[in-house]
């Protein structure tokens, strides 16, 4: 998502343990434990944006574990303003 042209605006990533689809191309470790290392990315993007990732990563990376969901996002937005680049680092000797 990161070579994309346009670039992603931006998303989180995580890792997860995941338990079911089965145990085939496991690590022995996973298997004892009964949990399969998997990681989450998450982003909030128009549908048709969303649809044309998930081709471009279907025909890339054809896994078939690979799940995805998507949901309706009411609302995004931050709870303050970004600060521009002078006023996100104190200057020396500032109160801040």
């Amino acid at each position: 998502m990161l070579s994309r042209d346009p670039p992603m605006p931006g998303f989180t990533t995580w890792e997860a343990e995941g338990h079911s689809f089965g145990f085939s191309g496991t690590t022995v470790n996973e298997r004892v434990r009964g949990r399969v290392k998997r990681h989450l990315i998450s982003a909030v993007l128009e549908r048709a944006e969303a649809d044309d990732i998930l081709e471009a990563i279907a025909q890339r990376m054809p896994i078939f574990h690979m799940l995805f969901w998507i949901e309706p996002v009411e609302r995004f937005a931050r709870l303050q303003p970004l600060a521009s680049a002078n006023e996100a680092i104190p200057k020396k000797g500032s109160k801040r």
